[in-house]
């Protein structure tokens, strides 16, 4: 089957491995040799002179010539320093023929020659505008001044040194509109990437490349953190159209470290530390408050607990050293259970351990250069039984080879692997399960077996099934990059070759347990015991060739860039499974006996693409940038998979006019630059690979006919092969500003985006038609928003010593409206035009029922209330709002326009994103803190969420704290209403329809790290020729402020699950050692 080129040229053939295992090894080689040649530092002998000290006075002036009070003046090689005083006037005591590193924030640094001189004058010179920051862009870097697009990045000094487990944690909250969102604790879990809010009703992720190579979220997490540069993120269409069809929605550019300096330079980076548990809801674990709780909220549908139980119950409570489990006074054959019991403090540890370390080896030379690192990562779980691990491995070898003036080759090689051991029942319902379980329940029997509720929980961790995962991939990429006008124009190719592959071994098997002392055993869990493999191949190749020019002339300065790309990616994933293992001590596919199972899915895909960029300047004053890609992709059906995606952007620096120059005569003004753009780009991730094409799927059928499991074909869907690209217009106002020699920064984006041609379901057909209806390109929709960004640094003098500070706030917002979709009676739950994405409509709580008189005179609600209570009110409930006046409280047609008595009542968008990060030294000490939030954002817990209900979802769940403040005749104004079972476990019925008194504050401020370091005196270390020694301590998302009722953690309630059914967040202490050398 021939789409667009399946590309089937580019295939992995049998010479094409050959060739990439040859070229790996000789990688290593380069790698390894130089190291080997040069040996250890510590193997060099270092000559030593004695000098004679001497006394320096000096002066630090700024360009014009006016004093740097706290500039700071430091003997280089050592830690012999001072500060200048508010004249700019230093005194220092210098050895003779030293150098002096001069410094103040905000200007550029001098190394100054002592020579013999006694009295010398430093004039430092601002860094103007930061005209030479270079920020990577799409295909290569560009000066920051000359930026006319949307773009943010970091270094790598806000990422280092914190106790993450993976890159994308490490960016929450640093860059505005980069939403990082993290859906579970879970050791091996990978955060989600957005860019500027909600993208495509069909979602769409950015791009993320590391070393313009693309990389899957998962992929992304995987790899080392400690190799990272830099981060730099392409947020508005003509900064990212260069990417084409995989850049949609942003594009977040990840560069890995080079070799630095011209001597072998090591670096050792290593902590250690230990994981605890963050906020979790509180259980009520008092056996006859609970029993009592329990049985009020199943009145009147049964009789829980009849009153024999709870006289016990009474009785333990008060003397919590009788018995837990007793023969059951009105089933005398079982056991009756008066346990007081915190699951949640039974399933999780209080704390885990966690390791990271890390090794770099470089050196930069004339004609070989290389980086090498490896590092071990370890994750303990926290689960008390059946513990997980996780661990990861990395290795990455970096060479660059100069073979001539005009002609160097460059090689990117990158293996990991990861390991994940796991009790398989995770995977399942274990924490759904740790919310439910009865905590009158205990997890064994007085003669030593499970109960119900310990074989479900922890028996299952402890003694059931295992799930061992392990991923391993390698990558390679080389680059040719070709000079030929030197200066001018240079050719590039890149070759990136990556084989990924995973195995998933996992079994389960019954877990026995007991319901009273002669009672036969039984099993929870698996019905019977099974093995199964997974096994998924992934094969990726990318190809860029491009040529790149730089010509300035006279005031006037072009670059152009046009070149070629070419994405392939296939993936094969086989699943074979068995019933009945022979030995649980050897659990596999050979050693079962029932029918064997297995599955295979094959799919590929491929982009294909023409870039460019234009670029022009006039005196780095006005400013016009040109982007553009002409993209293919296989996944749309012929004459649809080509489009055309243009950007153009341009700025104009503001201050480098006269009329700003002649009222900016002391220099206040360092940079004033504007910035627009306006680009075109389109999304193909709404689609799978073959959405085009009808398709038949094949399997098994459930019963055996004979002696075999006779296999089925289905018969194929409809399919539209009209649809196309979703196409993504986006307007981007800027401004850059800087002041006081670059010590204070702002930046502000303004920004409009419009995903046109969404797909969604076409036209309602009749219901004999018998598929589902095909999908088309009918839907509109428009996000908007803005971005703020603050940055201050400065330093004094204290103690005779620099103290030097810095704060950098960064505060985003976006919302996204449906402009068009065909729901033209506008019905809640689905799109409609106007809607704005994340409303949650709902009904007022204005009190509750307090006796029968008012229950019998107010309107009749039956259409608020819950089927399993019959609709029925009674007193204690709570009063829903007649909002329309109409003597009935219902929900209309559940329209816009006849909504009954429902409205809107919030949104569950987070809205102002922010991050503060917050940093000082003095004296070899540093610290840093950085916190992150959202500042709006509303939730409202689902049906079931038992972890804010409680009682009121299921009369067998547990009983939280906020449940006791529940009415009673004594408690009229109480939180809750009545206890009443059931009331929140379907959705939209009486509590779990959405309403204003339960709405959740879902803002919160969390102090996301806090880091203090000491780095040792060079004096100290120079003996031991080694450059540097640094200690620290560093805690992760140590503290929050949040408003919830129940204690969540807040961002599990972006989770998707909120928190309910997800491995718990956690919070990190950690220290470690950084030394160079």
């Amino acid at each position: 089957m021939n789409t667009f080129t399946r590309i089937n040229n580019l295939r992995p053939t049998k010479w094409r491995l050959i060739t990439l295992s040859s070229l790996l090894a000789v990688t290593f080689f380069l790698c390894y040799c130089p190291i080997v040649a040069i040996g250890s530092p510590l193997g060099n002998k270092m000559s030593s002179a004695i000098f004679k000290d001497k006394s320096l006075r000096g002066r630090v002036l700024d360009e014009n010539d006016k004093p740097l009070a706290g500039a700071n003046i430091k003997v280089d090689g050592s830690m012999v320093g001072t500060v200048s005083d508010a004249g700019g006037y230093f005194t220092l005591s210098v050895p003779e023929n030293s150098k002096l590193i001069v410094s103040y924030i905000g200007y550029q640094s001098q190394i100054i020659e002592i020579g013999r001189q006694s009295n010398i004058t430093v004039r430092l010179l601002s860094e103007d505008k930061n005209i030479d920051e270079v920020i990577v862009v799409g295909f290569g870097a560009q000066k920051k001044i000359n930026l006319t697009g949307s773009v943010d990045a970091i270094s790598s000094r806000q990422l280092e040194n914190r106790p993450i487990n993976n890159v994308a944690s490490g960016l929450q909250g640093l860059i505005p509109n980069l939403n990082i969102a993290n859906p579970s604790g879970r050791p091996s879990s990978a955060p989600s990437f957005n860019i500027r809010g909600i993208t495509s009703i069909n979602g769409g992720d950015p791009l993320v490349l590391v070393d313009n190579v693309p990389f899957t979220v998962a992929e992304v997490s995987r790899i080392n953190f400690n190799d990272i540069e830099s981060v730099t993120v392409l947020k508005d269409a003509s900064s990212a159209a260069i990417y084409g069809a995989r850049a949609a929605f942003g594009v977040v550019l990840i560069t890995t470290k080079t070799p630095q300096g011209n001597k072998m330079n090591v670096t050792v980076n290593s902590n250690v530390g230990f994981r605890t548990i963050g906020k979790m809801p509180e259980l009520v674990t008092d056996p006859y408050q609970v029993m009592i709780n329990k049985h009020q909220s199943a009145v009147p549908l049964y009789n829980l607990y009849p009153d024999a139980l709870r006289v016990y119950a009474k009785k333990r409570s008060e003397d919590l050293s009788l018995p837990s489990v007793i023969i059951d006074p009105t089933t005398p054959a079982n056991w009756a259970y008066y346990g007081n019991t915190n699951w949640i403090q039974e399933a999780y540890q209080q704390s885990a351990p966690t390791y990271n370390s890390n090794i770099a080896i470089s050196k930069r030379a004339e004609s070989l250069s290389y980086y090498f690192s490896a590092d071990y990562y370890q994750q303990d779980g926290l689960l008390k039984y059946g513990n997980d691990v996780y661990k990861r491995y990395n290795i990455r070898g970096k060479v660059d080879l100069n073979v001539t003036k005009w002609l160097s080759f460059t090689n990117n090689t990158q293996l990991s692997f990861t390991n994940y051991d796991s009790p398989v029942f995770i995977d399942g319902n274990f924490f759904w399960n740790v919310n439910r379980t009865n905590s009158l329940d205990v997890p064994r029997n007085p003669d030593g077996s499970w109960t119900s509720a310990g074989a479900g929980l922890l028996g299952r961790l402890q003694d059931g099934g295992r799930s061992r995962s392990s991923i391993t991939e390698l990558q390679s990429s080389f680059g040719a990059k070709a000079t030929v006008i030197k200066g001018i124009f240079d050719i590039k190719g890149e070759a990136t070759f990556r084989r990924g592959a995973s195995l998933v071994r996992s079994f389960d098997i019954p877990i026995p347990y007991r319901t009273g002392p002669n009672n036969p055993i039984l099993n929870t869990g698996s019905t019977t015991s099974w093995a199964q493999n997974t096994n998924g191949n992934t094969d990726y190749t990318v190809f860029n060739i491009y040529g790149d020019l730089h010509k300035s002339f006279g005031k006037h300065s072009i670059q152009a860039l046009a070149g070629f790309n070419q994405e392939y990616r296939k993936s094969i994933t086989s699943n074979i499974s068995r019933n009945n293992i022979i030995s649980t001590t050897l659990p596999s596919i050979g050693l079962s006996t029932g029918t064997m199972s297995s599955s295979e899915s094959i799919n590929d895909w491929a982009v294909r693409g023409l870039f460019y960029r234009l670029g022009y300047d006039y005196k780095d004053k006005y400013l016009l940038e040109l982007n553009g890609r002409y993209d293919g992709t296989s996944r749309f059906p012929e004459g649809k998979r080509w489009g055309f995606f243009p950007s153009v952007s341009a700025g104009w620096v503001v201050s480098d006019e006269e009329f700003i120059r002649s009222i900016n005569s002391n220099n206040f003004i360092n940079l004033l630059k504007l910035r627009g753009s306006y680009g075109i780009l389109g999304n193909q991730a709404s689609v799978g690979e073959y959405d085009y094409i009808p398709s038949m799927a094949s399997s098994q059928v459930s019963q055996i006919l004979g002696t075999t499991r006779p296999q089925t074909v289905n018969a194929p869907g409809a399919v539209s092969g009209n649809f196309s690209w979703e196409n993504i217009a986006t307007v981007n106002l800027g401004v850059d500003l800087a002041f006081m020699s670059n010590r204070l920064q702002v930046n502000f984006d303004k920004f409009t985006r419009y995903t046109n041609d969404m797909l969604i379901p076409g036209k309602t057909l009749p219901a004999v038609f018998g598929t589902n209806v095909p999908r088309e390109n009918a839907g509109d929709l428009k996000t908007t928003g803005w971005e703020f960004r603050l940055g201050w640094r400065d330093q004094f003098n204290l103690g005779k010593s620099p103290f030097q500070y810095n704060l950098a706030f960064n505060l985003a917002d976006s919302r996204s409206y449906i402009t068009r979709f065909d729901n033209p009676s506008k019905l809640l739950n689905q799109y409609y035009e106007g809607q704005e994405i994340g409303e949650i409509w709902g009904a007022d709580i204005i009190g509750y029922f307090q006796n029968q008189e008012q229950l019998k005179n107010s309107p009749d609600q039956k259409a608020m209330g819950a089927a399993e209570q019959s609709y029925q009110f009674f007193v204690g409930d709570p009063i829903f709002a007649d909002r329309n006046g109409d003597g009935i409280v219902n929900k209309g047609l559940r329209t816009v326009n006849d909504p009954g008595d429902l409205y809107k009542i919030g949104n569950s968008r987070p809205r102002y994103t922010f991050g503060m990060d917050m940093g000082a030294s003095w004296k070899g000490f540093d610290l840093r803190v950085f916190m992150q939030g959202v500042g709006k954002r509303d939730w409202y817990p689902d049906a079931s969420n038992v972890y804010f209900w409680g009682v009121f979802a299921q009369p067998w769940t547990n009983v939280t704290v906020q449940n006791l403040d529940h009415w009673t005749p004594e408690n009229p104004n109480a939180y809750f209403p009545a206890i009443r079972a059931y009331t929140a476990e379907n959705s939209g019925e009486q509590l779990s329809l959405p309403n204003k008194k339960y709405m959740q504050n879902a803002a919160y401020m969390r102090v996301k790290n806090i880091t203090l370091g000491y780095t040792l005196p060079a004096s100290i270390l120079k003996k031991a020729k080694i450059d540097k020694v640094r200690l620290f301590v560093s805690t992760e998302n140590i503290f929050e402020i949040s408003y919830t009722k129940v204690k969540f953690d807040p961002e599990a309630l972006g989770s998707g699950s909120a928190g309910n059914a997800v491995y718990p967040f956690q919070r990190t202490y950690a220290f470690g050692l950084n030394l160079n050398f």
